[in-house]
Order: structure tokens, then C-alpha cells, then sequence
């Protein structure tokens, strides 16, 4: 079995909190309509979806299942190419966007690619 490097982790966490964003739009719910089909509140949710700490799988299992994604398909981190365009779908999809969202996403894609970079130059 591989081992992930502690950058790759970093990047499958972000590839987990877009590609769930990514659902959750497509399915045209908020992160609150998604946390009470799950007992939750959707605080839990956007932490999740801005990677803003690790989540449990049984967490992530929850939501995937919720939005039918397939689950073991989120932990095979993706191109930079095709996380980017998660990205870009998810930002198509966005029903209010405000200049704070636009804002995030142009950060998201910054982060993304700077992580490619990074890891990039380690191997």
C-alpha cells in the first residue's frame, strides 16, 4: 500500500471538502439542508467543505452518502487539473455569489495550485 506524503493528505483533505461542496450543489441544497437530512448543523458542514480541520470518515461516509457520491472515490487524490475543475463546476453551481465567495474560490485555486507546486518540487 502506498503511503501518502503529509502534502498529499493536505490536498486529498481539500479534494474531500470540494468534491462534497461539489455534491451538495449539484443536488441544489445548502450546507444547512444538508445538516438537517443529517441531525447536524451546518457549521459542521462548511468546516468540512473549506478543510478546515480532518474530518472522521464516519462524518464524510454520512455526507457522501447523503449526496450519493461514492465514498472511496474522495481518498484517490485527483490531478491538479481535474481538482481544479471540481473547482470551477462548484463556482458555476453557486446560487448567491457574493465578492466573499468569489473571493474564496480565487483562493481555493491559488491554494490548490500551490500545493501542486510544492509537492511538485518534493518528488
Amino acid at each position: 500500500m502506498r503511503k501518502y506524503t503529509e502534502m498529499e493528505l493536505e490536498l486529498l483533505n481539500m479534494q474531500i471538502g470540494c468534491m462534497l461542496r461539489l455534491g451538495r450543489l449539484k443536488k441544489g441544497m445548502s450546507q444547512l439542508d444538508l445538516a438537517l437530512l443529517l441531525g447536524s448543523n451546518p457549521t459542521m458542514i462548511g468546516r468540512i467543505e473549506r478543510f478546515e480541520n480532518v474530518s472522521g470518515w464516519d462524518k464524510i461516509l454520512s455526507i457522501s452518502q447523503q449526496l450519493s457520491i461514492d465514498f472511496c472515490n474522495l481518498f484517490v487524490l485527483k490531478t491538479k487539473e481535474e481538482l481544479l475543475l471540481v473547482v470551477e463546476e462548484s463556482f458555476k453551481l453557486e446560487d448567491k455569489l457574493t465578492q466573499e465567495k468569489r473571493d474564496y474560490y480565487d483562493y481555493l485555486k491559488s491554494q490548490i495550485i500551490n500545493r501542486y507546486s510544492l509537492l511538485k518540487k518534493k518528488k
